[in-house]
């Protein structure tokens, strides 16, 4: 049995919330907390510096976005387990993260000795999930069911998506696709809405999971 104490790197834009976990974890947990960040590039840069086992990291973090901010470390450090915390969490968050490698998805909300079982699950090479998304995964079903994908994005908000990804402005999508400017920019709003997106660098993640 391994006895040395997991690595962990907390990161939270409030200090409060980085120590509460990281008071939580070292009671009940075999941890180390090695390391602090309070946005995304300071995630990143722990990260490549302390090479955690697991890094605990908030969905909401800006410079750059959480998303983001997952998605290159995960490129450069893929070793490292990702346990991603939100406070408004949403099924096709969940489903987008796990897809992409995340080690679990976690609402913000949860009690402290839920953070504890997700710290050892992911420890041991478990995924953690909250029983209500994992009941969500269900409508995500039917979503594809009905539109071919989990997000419930119609074929023209698919084509506007596959518009956007490549790079076209609003003008050049309303042109190839023969539509105006306006109906564009509400198909690209109902995108950002249906996938919790917002950017179009997101976008660009979120195309690849269709």
């Amino acid at each position: 049995m391994n006895d040395e104490p997991i690595r962990i790197v907390i990161a939270d834009s409030h200090e409060i919330v980085r120590d509460g976990m990281a008071n939580v974890l070292k009671a009940e947990c075999n941890v180390d907390v090695v390391g602090y960040a309070a946005d995304g590039y300071g995630a990143i840069k722990q990260c490549r510096i302390l090479t955690p086992d697991v890094l605990l990291m908030d969905l909401d973090l800006v410079n750059p976005t959480g998303l983001d901010t997952f998605d290159r470390i995960r490129k450069t450090a893929p070793d490292i387990k990702v346990i991603v915390l939100s406070s408004d969490a949403t099924q096709t968050e969940a489903f987008m993260l796990l897809s992409r490698g995340s080690a679990g998805f976690m609402p913000k909300q949860a009690t402290g000795a839920h953070f504890v079982n997700a710290m050892n699950s992911v420890s041991i090479g478990y995924a953690c999930i909250s029983a209500e998304l994992l009941q969500g995964f269900v409508d995500l079903r039917r979503n594809v069911s009905r539109t071919g994908n989990i997000y419930g994005l119609s074929p023209r908000e698919v084509e506007v998506l596959e518009q956007c990804k490549s790079g076209a402005r609003t003008k050049e999508i309303a042109s190839k696709l023969q539509i105006s400017v306006r109906t564009v920019e509400t198909h690209r709003n109902s995108i950002y809405r249906k996938t919790c997106t917002h950017s179009i660098s997101e976008l660009e993640a979120v195309s690849n999971t269709l």
